[in-house]
C-alpha cells in the first residue's frame, strides 16, 4: 500500500510499463502528454518518424530523495517557527484548524493525476504549522516527548527503509488492501474520538487513552510503516514507467504524508506513556 497521492495515479502501476512480450501502439494524450499502452500511461515523446521514445528528462531516484528532503525541510521550518512565535495557549486551537486543514488539503490531492511543486509546498507548510503547535503544546504538559517523537520516526523510517533496501519485506496486494482499509477506519476513528475528547464526553485521551490506545498506536505505526514500504516500492515503478521528472513532487508528497503519519502516531504514543506515569 502506497499514499493515496501515489496509489491513485496509473504511473505507479507496474502494469504501464511496455515490454517486448506486450508490444502495442501509443496514443498520445494532450492533456497530460503521456501515451497509452493498453489503457495504462507511460511519459513518452514522439521521435521524427512517429514512434515514441523515453524522454531523457524521466524523473530519478534523486529526484524523488531531493523533493522528499525539500518538503521535509518546509515541514520542519513551519514547525519550528509556529513553535517560536505562536502562544502557547493558542496552540492546540492552531493545531486542530490547521490539521483538517491538511486533512481537506490531502484528500483533495489525492485525486489530483500531476501534484504541482507550489500544492506540495503549501500542504507541508500546513502541516508543519499543525504538528508544530500540536508537538510544542504536548512538550509543554509531557516535557521530553517532541525529542522522543523524533528519534521514533527516525528509527520507523530508517527500518522501513532498510527492510525495502534488502528486500526482506514486499507489499503484497492483499496486504495493502488490508492496510489501505486500516489507514481510512484510522483516520474515522481518530475523527470520532477527536470529537468525544473536544465535546467532553470523554476524557484524556478518549478512546486512545491507556492501554487500548497503546495497542491502537502500535498497531498504525506499524501499518503506516509497511505503507512507507509501498511509497519506496511505487517509486521504482514510476521510475520504471519513465515518469516525468515533475511526477518527483508526487512521489516526495506521498512519502512525506506516510512519514508525518508515523510521526503524528508516535508523538502521541510517546505522550500516552508519559501521562501514564
Amino acid at each position: 500500500m502506497s499514499s493515496p497521492v501515489m496509489s491513485r495515479n496509473p504511473y505507479f502501476t507496474s502494469a504501464g510499463v511496455a515490454t517486448k512480450e506486450r508490444p502495442g501502439a501509443y496514443q498520445q494524450d494532450p492533456a497530460y502528454g503521456y501515451a497509452e499502452y493498453e489503457g495504462y500511461p507511460r511519459y513518452t515523446q514522439p521521435s521524427p518518424e512517429g514512434a515514441f521514445t523515453t524522454p531523457a528528462n524521466s524523473m530519478t531516484y534523486d529526484d524523488a530523495v531531493v523533493k522528499t528532503a525539500t518538503l521535509l525541510a518546509v515541514t520542519v521550518v513551519a514547525g519550528v517557527l509556529t513553535g517560536s512565535l505562536v502562544p502557547l495557549a493558542s496552540m492546540l486551537p492552531l493545531a486542530i484548524i490547521t490539521s483538517f486543514a491538511a486533512l481537506g488539503l490531502g484528500l483533495f490531492l489525492s485525486f489530483k493525476r500531476i501534484v504541482s511543486p507550489a500544492t506540495a509546498i503549501v500542504y507541508s507548510a500546513i502541516e508543519g504549522v499543525s504538528l508544530g503547535a500540536l508537538t510544542f503544546a504536548l512538550n509543554a504538559f509531557y516535557p521530553g516527548v517532541a525529542l522522543q517523537a523524533v528519534l521514533g520516526t527516525i528509527i520507523v523510517v530508517a527500518v522501513a527503509v532498510g527492510l525495502h533496501l534488502s528486500g526482506s519485506v514486499r507489499t503484497t496486494p492483499k496486504g495493502r488492501r488490508l492496510v489501505y482499509t486500516v489507514a481510512m477506519a484510522a483516520i474515522i476513528f481518530s475523527l470520532v474520538n477527536a470529537l468525544l475528547v473536544w465535546t467532553n464526553i470523554l476524557g484524556g485521551w478518549g478512546l486512545r487513552g491507556g492501554g487500548l490506545g497503546i495497542v491502537i498506536g502500535l498497531v498504525l505505526i506499524a501499518v503506516a510503516g509497511y505503507m512507507l514500504i509501498g511509497d519506496l516500492e511505487a517509486i521504482n515503478v514510476a521510475v520504471a514507467n519513465n515518469a516525468p521528472r515533475n511526477f518527483a513532487w508526487t512521489c516526495a508528497l506521498g512519502i512525506v504524508m506516510t512519514i508525518l503519519w508515523i510521526y503524528v502516531e508516535v508523538l502521541r504514543l510517546a505522550a500516552i506513556f508519559a501521562d501514564n506515569r
